[in-house]
């Protein structure tokens, strides 16, 4: 009785691991974009959710609540600069700091993506809302860009609202270059 034998030859083998590396070769790009998509969508939403919280809080509790970009969640920057992540809190002094006895809403500790960075108009580094909703100041804008080129932006007005603007075609971010 003559058994037989299952397996692939080396040539089968071969020509199987060639198809698997070309089609890597050819997805791997694509993956690797839309996964830095996901991120700066992920960035958006929880400032998005961060800042609703903010004006949520300053109107139900009658308190100026601040927003601010801010390294060690301990903190607030003077740059603008929210890649790294941000601080929500009531502000009961006023002077957009975080100072003894305020209280912390939210914390932020953005994980830091090479391809990724936020930034806010020049003048509004940061976002007070007052006790009726309204953010005071003027328009906000914090751009979103993914390798140089502008993913999307939070828009926050007047009045306090957060909309998300994402971009029809790509454009270089002037903002957050240099």
């Amino acid at each position: 009785m003559r058994q037989s034998q299952s397996g692939f030859t080396l040539i089968e083998l071969m020509a199987g691991v060639a198809i698997i590396a070309i089609l890597a070769g050819i997805g791997g790009p694509g993956l690797g974009r839309m996964i830095d998509g996901h991120r700066a969508n992920s960035a958006l939403n929880a400032l998005t959710a961060d800042l609703a919280l903010a004006r949520m809080v300053a109107i139900s509790r009658g308190k100026t609540v601040t927003a601010c970009p801010s390294r060690d969640a301990a903190s607030c920057l003077d740059d603008g600069d929210w890649t790294e992540g941000w601080l929500v809190f009531v502000d009961g002094d006023h002077d957009r700091r975080l100072g003894p006895g305020e209280q912390v809403l939210s914390t932020q500790q953005a994980a830091r993506h090479r391809n990724l960075q936020l930034r806010s108009t020049e003048g509004r580094t940061t976002l007070r809302y007052l006790p009726s909703g309204f953010s005071s100041g003027s328009n906000a804008t914090i751009t979103a860009c993914l390798d140089g080129q502008t993913y999307g932006a939070l828009v926050v007005n007047n009045a306090g609202r957060v909309r998300v603007e994402r971009a029809l075609a790509p454009s270089p971010c002037a903002l957050l270059q240099g």
